[in-house]
């Protein structure tokens, strides 16, 4: 939602608080005691404008927030993605790294699908790979079928990658079925919004945005009133200038005789 249409929206939840205000100033016609009817007729027409021009400006703070906070924060962001190696990934992290706000591209680990293996396959497989490849510093297989390396920084996956699927297929005959790279990228938070769209979004996974912009999001994400809270509130504004608009005779007497009060006050 563009500035214009919250302009607009809060513009036209002000004309409904000024139709029930004339409403509630036709009471010397309509009489006293339709108290009842002003009080249910302020607070439904203010419930109903605030459910379908209050509430949405609310849904959209925490998007004009993350657009404010990513122009101007100077911080850093940690953007967290999963990357499938159908893409090749060296090509891929060098092409991030020259993307306009991105300070550094890092490959945490990366998580393998194979065919089942045994548990003595298993066992081998955690010892010897270490070895294998002095680049991959631990090995953990969680499942029969799953397998996850965690691989020193600035390693390539893609090499990585390659030469376990020749050396498994060559001590065992296990097929790698698929793989995921697991890769973390630093980036300018005024630039945050611009680098995560330029990542082609069909060939990886954005798991976790953390960082500065992040964390101000959430705080203000935690400070949102639920959207039951603001419909009551709406409803109880246009009640009260219901009730307003009914008693402003006597509303601008009290005013007058302060005033007065005060006058006499002063001298």
């Amino acid at each position: 939602m563009d500035t214009l249409a919250v302009i607009l929206m809060l513009g036209l939840f002000l004309l409904i608080l000024v139709f029930i205000f004339s409403t509630a100033l036709l009471t010397p016609l309509i009489g006293k005691r339709n108290l009842l009817f002003v009080i249910f007729l302020g607070f439904t027409v203010g419930a109903v404008g605030g459910a379908f021009l209050i509430a949405p400006v609310f849904d959209d703070i925490p998007a004009i927030a993350n657009s404010l906070f990513s122009a101007t924060s100077t911080g850093t962001d940690v953007v967290g993605i999963n990357a499938s190696t159908n893409i090749n990934i060296t090509d891929f992290i060098t092409n991030t790294k020259k993307i306009d706000g991105v300070q550094s591209v890092q490959s945490n680990g990366i998580t393998i699908k194979t065919d089942p293996m045994s548990d003595a396959w298993q066992s081998t497989f955690i010892s010897r790979i270490p070895d294998q490849n002095s680049n991959v510093t631990s090995v953990t297989i969680p499942s029969n079928d799953t397998m996850v390396l965690v691989v020193k920084n600035g390693t390539d996956p893609q090499d990585v990658i390659n030469g376990l699927q020749t050396w498994m297929m060559y001590v065992s005959g296990l097929n790698i079925k698929y793989s995921i790279v697991n890769i973390t990228l630093n980036v300018q938070s005024s630039k945050l919004n611009q680098v995560i769209s330029q990542l082609p979004q069909g060939d990886v996974v954005i798991t976790d945005v953390s960082g500065s912009t992040e964390k101000n999001i959430q705080n203000i994400n935690n400070m949102m009133p639920a959207k039951s809270d603001i419909i009551l509130f709406c409803g109880l504004l246009g009640m009260v200038t219901g009730l307003a608009g009914m008693f402003i005779d006597s509303i601008l007497n009290i005013f007058e005789r302060v005033k007065k009060m005060i006058s006499q006050l002063k001298r």
